[in-house]
C-alpha cells in the first residue's frame, strides 16, 4: 500500500492539472466569444448559426469539466477517509480497547506511516504487558516472602534466656531477613557465654545461616566447648558459597574472661583504669577455613564488654563510641539495660536513619548486672 505522503502528492498533482485544464478552458472559450462577437454584425445568418452551436457545445464542456472537477473532490475525499480517517479511527479504538484489556492486538492498517504507528503501539502494548507480569510476580513473591521475614526475626528473636548483666539490642533494616543475633546463657558452673555475629547480606539465605549458626554457636557453649573449637566447627560446615559471618564469642567467669573474635568488627573490654580493645583472634567464618585461637583477660565487678556488628561501627565514628564508652558508661545506670539504652539513644540522636542492621550487646563483669 502507498505510503500517506504519496497518496498526498498524486492527489494534489492530479488537482492541480484539472483546475489549470478548467482555467486554461474558460479561459480559451472567453476568448473565442469575444473573437466571434466582434465580427457579428458583418456575419451571415449561417454564421450566427455556427456561433451559437459553438456557444452552446463551449457550455456544456465548461459544465461536464466542473462536473469532472466536483468528481475529483469527491474521489479524492473517498480516498482520504478509506485510507487515512478509516485506519486512524481503527488505530484509536485499538488503543482504547488494549488501554482496558492489554491482551488486546493492535493490528496494523492503512498507509506506511499509520501502520508504523501501530507497530510501535504495539510494541509498546507488548512492553507494559511484560513488565505487567514482572510486577505482578514481584507482588506475589513479596505477599509471599512478608510471612518469611516474620517467621525467620521470630526464630532468632525467641528463646532470649534472661541472664543477670547482660542486655542485647537487634534492629534489621525494615522489611528484610537480616543475618545478624545475639545469644547469651548461664551455664551450671555460673559462668555466662554470651555470642554476637553478623552473616553476610539479606534475604532468606542469610536468615537460614543465621539460623544454623546461631543453633550451633548456642548449643556448643552450653556444652562447654572450647571456642576455638566451635569456630572450627562452623568452618567445617558446607555453607553456600560466597556466604560468611564475623562472630564474637565470650565467657565470664568470676574474674576472668575469655574471648573469641572471629574477625568481628567492634568488641572492648572496659577496666577501672580504662579500656581494652578485643582485637579479632581469626578470621572470619566461611568455608575457606582458617585458624581461630582464644585469650584471657581479667575482669572485674566493674568491668563492662561492650560488642556490636558493623551497623554501629558504619553508623558511627569509631571515636565517638570510644568517646561515649569514656563519659557516658558509669554515668547513665548501673544496669546493662541502662546502658545500653544511652548508647542506642546516643548513635540515633547523631546518625539516624541507619542504612544497615544494627546488633549491640552490653554485659556487666559481674552477674548481679550492677556497678561498685
Amino acid at each position: 500500500m502507498a505510503s500517506l505522503q504519496r497518496w498526498s502528492t498524486w492527489i494534489a498533482c492530479i488537482a492541480g492539472a484539472f483546475v489549470l485544464l478548467c482555467l486554461g478552458l474558460l479561459i480559451d472559450d472567453e476568448l473565442r466569444i469575444t473573437a466571434i462577437s466582434a465580427d457579428l454584425d458583418q456575419a451571415d445568418q449561417w454564421l450566427v448559426d455556427a456561433f451559437m452551436r459553438t456557444k452552446r457545445t463551449l457550455r456544456i464542456s465548461v459544465v461536464i469539466e466542473s462536473l469532472l472537477l466536483l468528481t475529483l473532490i469527491g474521489i479524492t475525499l473517498r480516498v482520504l477517509v478509506t485510507h487515512v480517517r478509516e485506519p486512524l479511527r481503527k488505530l484509536r479504538k485499538d488503543l482504547h480497547r488494549a488501554g482496558i484489556h492489554p491482551e488486546h492486538v493492535i493490528t496494523p492498517l492503512g498507509p506506511v506511516e499509520i501502520r508504523d504507528v501501530a507497530t510501535d503501539a504495539e510494541r509498546m502494548r507488548r512492553a507494559l504487558v511484560s513488565l505487567g507480569d514482572i510486577a505482578t510476580k514481584a507482588t506475589f513473591a513479596l505477599a509471599l516472602e512478608a510471612p518469611t521475614v516474620s517467621a525467620v526475626r521470630d526464630a532468632l528473636d525467641r528463646n532470649h534466656e534472661v541472664v543477670a548483666g547482660v542486655a542485647g539490642y537487634c534492629q534489621p533494616i525494615e522489611g528484610v531477613i537480616a543475618g545478624d543475633w545475639w545469644w547469651a546463657a548461664q551455664r551450671n558452673d555460673g559462668s555466662r557465654v554470651i555470642a554476637i555475629a553478623d552473616v553476610s547480606g539479606h534475604g532468606v539465605q542469610a536468615g537460614v545461616m543465621a539460623i544454623e549458626s546461631r543453633a550451633i554457636v548456642a548449643t556448643a557453649l552450653s556444652s562447654f566447648v572450647d571456642l576455638p573449637q566451635i569456630a572450627y566447627a562452623l568452618a567445617r560446615h558446607r555453607w553456600d558459597s560466597g556466604m560468611f559471618l564475623t562472630l564474637f564469642m565470650a565467657v565470664l567467669s568470676q574474674d576472668y574472661i575469655e574471648y573469641c573474635s572471629c574477625g568481628a568488627p567492634f568488641a572492648l573490654l572496659t577496666t577501672d583504669s580504662g579500656f581494652k580493645q578485643l582485637l579479632p583472634t581469626g578470621p572470619v567464618l566461611s568455608n575457606l577455613k582458617g585458624d581461630w585461637t582464644s585469650r584471657q583477660l581479667p575482669l572485674s565487678e566493674n568491668s563492662m564488654v561492650l560488642a556490636a556488628t558493623d551497623g554501629l561501627t558504619d553508623a558511627s565514628d569509631e571515636e565517638e563510641i570510644l568517646e561515649w564508652v569514656r563519659t557516658s558508661a558509669s554515668a547513665a545506670g548501673t544496669h546493662p539495660q541502662h546502658l545500653l539504652d544511652s548508647l542506642i539513644a546516643s548513635t540515633r540522636h547523631r546518625h539516624a536513619p541507619w542504612n544497615d542492621d544494627l546488633t549491640v550487646m552490653i554485659a556487666t563483669g559481674n552477674s548481679r548486672g550492677v556497678f561498685h
